[in-house]
C-alpha cells in the first residue's frame, strides 16, 4: 500500500459527535461538507497511486470495494480497530458513495441528523430524502460512514483482529463472545457491499 502524500482527514473535534453540543457538532458537519470535494479528490489520488481508477460506474464501485477489502488494515495496538489512516479512508469512501447515491437519485441529500439522541446517526452526516418509507419512518437515512467503518471492522475481525469482549452468560449458558466472532467465516462478509448500499438507496426513492 503506497500512501504517497495522502493527508489524514481531521474533523476538527475529538469527542464522538453524538456527545457534542449541537453547535459544535453542526460545525463539524459543515466542515465535513465544505471539505467533501477535496476529500473525494484525495481518495481518487490515493487509488490512482495504487493502480485503481475511481469512477461512479457499478464496475468502478466494485473496484473500490475490492481495493478496500484487499488493503484495509487493523490497528496494531487496538484490536478490532482500524489504523488512523484507514479511518480517514473510511470517511472519504463514505463521502464518495453518498455522492454517488445523490448523483443517481437527485432527490437525495446529505443531512445533519438531529432526530433522537439515542439514534446511532445522531449528529452525523447521513443520506436522506427517501420517499419509499412509511409515515412512521420519515427520518429514514443511510449512515454511510458508519456502514463503511463497520464493514472495515468486520474485515479485520475476519483476519483475527477482534476486541476482547470476554464471556457472557445467556440463560445459564456461558458464551465465549471472542471465540464466536473469530469463528465467523470470512465468506459471510459481502464482497460487493458498496454496490449493495447504492442499490439500496435507489430502491427507496
Amino acid at each position: 500500500m503506497d500512501w504517497d502524500d495522502y493527508e489524514i482527514y481531521s474533523p476538527g473535534v475529538f469527542d464522538p459527535l453524538n456527545t457534542l453540543p449541537r453547535s459544535e457538532a453542526r460545525k463539524a458537519y459543515e466542515r465535513c461538507m465544505e471539505q467533501k470535494p477535496a476529500r473525494i479528490e484525495a481518495l481518487r489520488e490515493l487509488l490512482m497511486t495504487n493502480g485503481v481508477q475511481l469512477t461512479t460506474s457499478d464496475a468502478g464501485i466494485q473496484d473500490l470495494n475490492d481495493w478496500f477489502v484487499a488493503n484495509v488494515q487493523p490497528d496494531p495496538v487496538k484490536a478490532g480497530r482500524l489504523t488512523p489512516e484507514w479511518y480517514s479512508v473510511v470517511h472519504d469512501v463514505a463521502l464518495f458513495l453518498g455522492d454517488v447515491m445523490i448523483e443517481r437519485c437527485p432527490e437525495l441529500r446529505w443531512e445533519f441528523y438531529t432526530w433522537g439522541k439515542k439514534n446511532v446517526a445522531y449528529q452525523q452526516h447521513v443520506i436522506m430524502g427517501f420517499t419509499q418509507v412509511s409515515k412512521l419512518n420519515q427520518h429514514d437515512n443511510i449512515n454511510v460512514n458508519q456502514a463503511v467503518a463497520t464493514y472495515g471492522h468486520r474485515l479485520v475481525a475476519s483476519g483475527g483482529s477482534v476486541p476482547n469482549y470476554g464471556k457472557l452468560e445467556v440463560r445459564g449458558t456461558e458464551i465465549d463472545v471472542d471465540a464466536v466472532v473469530v469463528s465467523r467465516p470470512a465468506h459471510s462478509i459481502e464482497s460487493d457491499a458498496f454496490w449493495r448500499w447504492v442499490r439500496l438507496a435507489e430502491s427507496k426513492v
